[in-house]
């Protein structure tokens, strides 16, 4: 198993379901993956994703937007 901490890149607005939503930089969330692969990587992880981001601050994010590009995923530990 593989523990993973996905992180917010750069403050600013994300759109999901016609709402802005203000996301901060260092915003983060840990999950854990049996693959090695990054879970922002695999198509299937990304909702589960927008849903921690969800429980813990409250914001909804497009699984759509989840990758490198907006987030950090960090390997935490192997």
């Amino acid at each position: 198993m593989a523990l993973w901490k996905i992180s917010v890149k750069n403050s600013g607005y994300d759109a999901c379901n016609d709402k802005q939503q203000w996301i901060e930089k260092g915003m983060f969330i840990e999950t854990s993956t049996r693959s090695s692969m990054s879970p922002l990587d695999i198509n299937r992880e990304r909702p589960l994703l927008a849903r921690l981001f969800m429980n813990k601050y409250g914001i909804e994010i497009d699984p759509n937007r989840m990758n490198e590009s907006y987030f950090k995923c960090e390997n935490v530990r192997i």
